[in-house]
C-alpha cells in the first residue's frame, strides 16, 4: 500500500511540474532542398531579444530547448558548408515542445568559363564580377554579389551563386594600385588600347546584358567572355581637402554597380585605388568611355580612427580626356536629430529608448566609423551623430514599440523614409527628425487552402494603395511570415488603404519578382485600416 502511496506521489509531483512548466522546445529536421538528404554541421539561430543556437546532428535534426512562450524567428545558416540561409516564424505556448519544425535548404550553384580576348588569347588577372539587381529606396540599384579571377588561362570560376535569381555577369578590371599621375602619353593615338567592362555574353551595357538564372546546386560550365581592347583615356585634375591640396587616397572605378546589399546579404569590394602626393594631382588613365565615381579621403592620424574628410563625385567619360577637374573633399558633418510625436502624444512618456544606426548605402564602414553613427534615443528625444562622412545612408531604427510606427524620417525637411538620406546635401547643420505615430492600426492575418487549412510557413505581403509604380511599390512593401499555424499578426501600420496578398515563397527586391507582385495586385484584397482598427482578414495563397 506505501508503494501504491509513493507512487501516486511521484505522478501526481510530476504532473504539477508540467503544469507549471513555462518554458518549451523546438525541434526538427534540416534537409537538402533538391535531394531531401538530412544536412549534418548546420547552423541553427533562435533571433530576436531571446537568442541561442545549436548545430544538426549527423541525422540533420536539431532542438532548441528552454525557450520562452511567445512568437519566434528561426534562421539556419550553412554558408561554410555552400548552404544558404532559410527562416521560419513559429509561436510557441508556455511549456509547448513543438517537433517537426522542418527546413528545407538550397544550395549555392557555381559558373564557370574563360576570358579571351579577340584572337581567342587567354586574359589572366581580370576580375569576373556576379551582379545583382534590386530595388531600393525608390530606384533600381545594381549591385556587386561576387567576384572570381581569371587565372593564366583565362579561366575562371564563380563560386556561391544565388539559385533561382536572375544574375548578370560583368569583366572588368581588378582591383589594384593606381599611380597618381600616369605616365601614358598626351596623345590619345599613342595609348595602348585596353579592355572594356563588358556584361555577358558580351556587351558594354548593363541593362543589354543577358541575365542567368540557375537552380539549386547547379555548376553551369562554358559561361565564356570575348573582350576588344578600344581606345583609352584619362582624367586628371587636382584634390584638395578643406580648401588646399593634400595627400590624399582615392579610388577611380565605374558609378554602377555599386557595393551595397542585395537581399539579406551584402557584398562589398574595391575599386582600383591611389595616393596623391601633396599637390593633390591626378592623371589616372587606361579608361574607357562611360560614368565613374571618384571616391576621396584622408587617411586620419590615428590608423584607428575615421577619415577626417570623404566625399565622392562623378566624372563622364566620352570620346576624350577629361581635365582640370577640381574636387574639394568635405569634412565629417555633425547631425542634430530628434525624436518627436506625430499627433496627440501619451499622458505618461514612454520607458523605452529606441536606436537609430545610419547605414551605408554603397559602401563598408571605415575603422571607428560605426561608434558615430549609433544613437540611442528617448521617446520623445534629442541626441547627435558627432560626425558623419558626406556620403549616402539609410536610417535604420530598432526597439519601436509594436503598438507604434514611424509616421517619417526627414533630413532637412525632405522626407527620407523611403529614399536616402544624403549627408552634405543640405545647409548648415540640418536636422534628422523621426516621428512617431499612436494611431496605428493591426491586421491578423491568416493564410489558408480552399478548403481552410492552415498554410504554414507562407508569406503576407501588404502593399500601401497609392504605390502607382514598382520601384514605389518595394520602397513601401510590408512582408511578414505566417507561423506554423498559417497565421501572421503585424506591427502597427499607418492608417490608410492597402491591398494585401499570400505567397507560399518570399518576394526579394528584385525587378522579375516585384514586377511579379505588381501584376497580381488584381488578385489582392482591400483594407481601409481606420485609426486604431484591430482587422482580420483570411488569404489565399496568390503567387
Amino acid at each position: 500500500m506505501r508503494t501504491i502511496l509513493i507512487a501516486a506521489a511521484l505522478v501526481a509531483l510530476a504532473a504539477a511540474q508540467q503544469s507549471s512548466k513555462t518554458t518549451g522546445s523546438i525541434s526538427g529536421t534540416v534537409k537538402d532542398a533538391t535531394t531531401g538528404t538530412p544536412l549534418a554541421q548546420v547552423s541553427v539561430y533562435l533571433m530576436g531579444a531571446a537568442r541561442a543556437e545549436t548545430t544538426t546532428d549527423s541525422a540533420g535534426h536539431y532542438t532548441l530547448g528552454g525557450l520562452a512562450p511567445g512568437s519566434h524567428r528561426l534562421v539556419t545558416m550553412g554558408f561554410r558548408s555552400g548552404r544558404l540561409e532559410a527562416s521560419k516564424t513559429v509561436t510557441l505556448g508556455p511549456g509547448q515542445d513543438l517537433t517537426s519544425i522542418d527546413f528545407s535548404i538550397q544550395t549555392y550553384a557555381q559558373i564557370s568559363g574563360k576570358v579571351l580576348d579577340e584572337n581567342k588569347e587567354p586574359v589572366p588577372g581580370r576580375a569576373v564580377y556576379l551582379v545583382g539587381r534590386d530595388y531600393r529606396l525608390g530606384a533600381l540599384q545594381y549591385m556587386y554579389a561576387g567576384v572570381a579571377k581569371t587565372d593564366d588561362q583565362g579561366a575562371y570560376r564563380m563560386e556561391r551563386v544565388t539559385p533561382g535569381r536572375a544574375l548578370l555577369l560583368l569583366v572588368q578590371t581588378a582591383p589594384g594600385r593606381l599611380s597618381a599621375v600616369s605616365d601614358a602619353p598626351a596623345e590619345p593615338k599613342l595609348r595602348k588600347k585596353v579592355f572594356p567592362p563588358t556584361y555577358y555574353p558580351g556587351t558594354a551595357f548593363m541593362d543589354a546584358a543577358q541575365p542567368l538564372v540557375l537552380r539549386s546546386g547547379e555548376r553551369r560550365e562554358g559561361v565564356d567572355f570575348q573582350l576588344s581592347r578600344v581606345p583609352s583615356f584619362c582624367i586628371e585634375g587636382a584634390l584638395e581637402a578643406g580648401g588646399a591640396p593634400a595627400a590624399l587616397d582615392f579610388q577611380l572605378g565605374p558609378r554602377r554597380p555599386t557595393s551595397g546589399r542585395l537581399g539579406s546579404s551584402g557584398f562589398y569590394t574595391m575599386m582600383p585605388f591611389g595616393q596623391t602626393s601633396a599637390d593633390g594631382k591626378i592623371r589616372v588613365c587606361e579608361l574607357t568611355p562611360g560614368d565613374y565615381q571618384l571616391t576621396v579621403s584622408q587617411r586620419p592620424a590615428n590608423s584607428g580612427d575615421c577619415p577626417p574628410f570623404f566625399g565622392t563625385a562623378q566624372v563622364s567619360l566620352t570620346d576624350q580626356d577629361v581635365r582640370n577637374i577640381r574636387f574639394d573633399v568635405p569634412p565629417r558633418l555633425p547631425i542634430p536629430a530628434e525624436v518627436v510625436w506625430d499627433g496627440t502624444p501619451p499622458d505618461k512618456p514612454l520607458d523605452t529608448k529606441i536606436s537609430i544606426t545610419l547605414e551605408h548605402v554603397t559602401r563598408a564602414p571605415f575603422t571607428g566609423e560605426d561608434e558615430s553613427l549609433t544613437a540611442k534615443s528617448s521617446i520623445p528625444g534629442e541626441f547627435n551623430f558627432p560626425g558623419v562622412l558626406a556620403d549616402e545612408y539609410t536610417p535604420t531604427l530598432r526597439g519601436v514599440p509594436k503598438d507604434l510606427y514611424v509616421k517619417d524620417i526627414t533630413y532637412a525637411g525632405a522626407s527620407v523614409l523611403r529614399a536616402p538620406l544624403r549627408v552634405g546635401s543640405a545647409i548648415g547643420n540640418a536636422t534628422l527628425r523621426i516621428s512617431l505615430a499612436r494611431d496605428g492600426a493591426l491586421v491578423n492575418a491568416k493564410v489558408a487552402d480552399k478548403d481552410g487549412n492552415p498554410i504554414p510557413d507562407s508569406y503576407v505581403l501588404i502593399m500601401p494603395a497609392e504605390a502607382s509604380t514598382e520601384a514605389a511599390l518595394a520602397a513601401a512593401l510590408i512582408t511578414g511570415q505566417a507561423d506554423q499555424t498559417g497565421v501572421h499578426k503585424t506591427n502597427a501600420l499607418a492608417p490608410g488603404k492597402y491591398l494585401v496578398l499570400a505567397s507560399t515563397a518570399p518576394v526579394d527586391m528584385s525587378p522579375e519578382s516585384i514586377g511579379k507582385l505588381y501584376q497580381a495586385r488584381t488578385q489582392s484584397k482591400e483594407l481601409i485600416l481606420a485609426p486604431n482598427a484591430n482587422v482580420s482578414v483570411t488569404l489565399s495563397p496568390t503567387l
